[in-house]
């Protein structure tokens, strides 16, 4: 245990520790701080979700018919309060808008002219009518038949599956699961993904190099207990990697539960009233967040173990730097973020691809890469012990 505890020390050096601690908030207030000051970003997604809050407080997870009946007071109040607010507009007078139909009128026209463009902006930032659309889409789409997706022309480009699992998904309970936080959710969790492989790879590239450099291992192969450091090593390199990557996924959480997404937790995934995408599996927006917690957890340790691989079979910094560069490229550009975002939705494989990810494909990736890690940390330890016999 005394060399574990060893192996840990040299892999959490202070040097290393405050550069990653530096690049970690440049990072954070470059990338993912935006979708903690503009969570839920555009007063039309604030209210949505405010809107969603407020309902699952009073309704639920999901909207059954019968209470769906009561939210056309609901907008018909928000109408009332609208018309109230234009009162105190001068400009809205001005301009012949005098009620919520006549601005309807008026902001469908395109001819305004810069005194009309001023009031119309006037009249956006001091009423509720953000809320007011909001509702009545929502109702809309509430209101849909429920076979509304064989409407739609691009139905017909999926597979025989995939149509069966999007007519399933549309025949689940209606949630009120707020689109704009899945936004939220999905973003941030790309870009803590990205930076946990980042991270992992700055911590454990140096890590065996450092031993090569120092000429350690022929003091290490003068004793029995010495030649099998390998071992405590590639163990020591894998508790570093996960235990990053918590640390990683605490700091990210932090902030991130402070905006209050748990609120939809009870939410389910698929057919909400609000757009948010077709799932795979019908779980709750509560289950998905603790799976994709696990997807990243995995991936810091699956990574883990392919830097400490070309860390042990690299001569020098410049050599394992050559090595981490693509490794960056591949793991954080790519593969960290696909993996994560829009995970265990119909998407397709990359932007603009005319075919889709398939059902749990994600889960298979990160499997694949455990595997891989897994097999290249077996195939050190055995050529270490051809290495003694």
């Amino acid at each position: 245990m005394s060399l574990f505890w060893q192996e840990l020390k040299k892999i959490w050096r202070p040097g290393i520790l405050a550069g990653i601690v530096l690049l970690g908030l440049i990072y954070y207030y470059m990338f993912p701080s935006f979708y903690i000051e503009h969570f839920s970003n555009g007063p039309s997604a604030q209210d949505e979700f405010d809107l969603s809050v407020e309902w699952v407080a009073q309704y639920g997870p999901t909207l059954e018919p019968e209470e769906r009946a009561e939210l056309d007071s609901r907008l018909a109040e928000e109408i009332a309060i609208f018309d109230r607010q234009l009162e105190e507009i001068p400009e809205a007078a001005a301009v012949g808008v005098t009620d919520y139909n006549s601005f309807q009128t008026f902001s469908g026209r395109r001819d305004h002219d810069e005194m009309e463009m001023q009031a119309e902006r006037k009249i956006r930032n001091r009423t509720n009518c953000d809320t007011i659309s909001i509702i009545q889409q929502m109702l809309e789409r509430y209101d849909d038949p429920r076979d509304y997706l064989r409407q739609h022309d691009y139905f017909e480009s999926y597979t025989p599956q995939e149509k069966a699992q999007m007519l399933a998904v549309n025949s689940w309970p209606r949630s009120l699961l707020s689109g704009s936080v899945m936004d939220s959710t999905d973003y941030y969790l790309k870009y803590l993904a990205q930076w946990t492989a980042i991270s992992v790879i700055l911590l454990l590239s140096p890590t065996l190099v450092r031993d090569r450099l120092r000429r350690t291992r022929p003091l290490q192969w003068a004793s029995r207990r010495g030649r099998r450091i390998l071992h405590t090593q590639l163990a020591a390199g894998l508790v570093s990697a996960l235990l990053l990557s918590a640390m990683n996924m605490t700091v990210y959480a932090i902030p991130f539960l402070a905006q209050g997404p748990l609120a939809l937790k009870d939410c389910p995934l698929g057919n909400s009233v609000w757009a948010v995408g077709t799932p795979w599996f019908n779980w709750t927006y509560g289950q998905y967040l603790a799976v994709l917690v696990g997807m990243v957890l995995a991936l810091g340790l699956g990574i883990g173990a392919v830097t400490l691989f070309l860390s042990r079979f690299s001569d020098n910094y410049v050599s394992m730097l050559l090595k981490a560069f693509p490794l960056f490229v591949v793991m954080g550009g790519f593969f960290a973020t696909w993996v994560v975002g829009g995970a265990f939705f119909f998407r397709p494989t990359w932007d603009y691809a005319e075919f889709y990810v398939s059902k749990g494909a994600e889960a298979v990736c990160i499997a694949v890469l455990l595997i891989v890690g897994a097999a290249l940390a077996g195939w050190s330890c055995f050529r270490q012990r051809k290495l003694e016999c």
